[in-house]
């Protein structure tokens, strides 16, 4: 079975987009990255479509968490400004959770 990979951030519905995006907040949590996740991503927002081409170059990184086809539906959620700031916001939502 072939698996179809978007090729806009269109084709992906937004409830699969918000799952992907908690999915990658919980992993950053997880690894106690909050912070630098945070600063990359508030630098990169003004940039947010180099910094989704940017996971190009942190390929390694990311497959750890993604496969492929969630890896390239990734890229372009981030490309998004908003979902930019959707993820900062799950971060920081479940990082204050795991505090408690």
């Amino acid at each position: 079975m072939i698996k179809y990979t978007p090729l806009t951030l269109d084709e992906i519905p937004e409830d699969e987009q918000e799952v992907l995006l908690t999915k990658v907040a919980m992993e950053i949590v997880k690894r106690r990255l909050t912070v630098p996740a945070i600063v990359f991503l508030e630098t990169c927002k003004p940039l947010n479509f180099i910094g989704s081409q940017m996971l190009i170059a942190l390929n390694p990184f990311v497959t750890a968490i993604f496969n492929t086809a969630e890896y390239q539906k990734f890229a372009l959620i981030i490309e998004k400004d908003a979902n930019v700031e959707l993820l900062t916001q799950l971060i920081e939502k479940l990082d204050g959770e795991e505090k408690k």
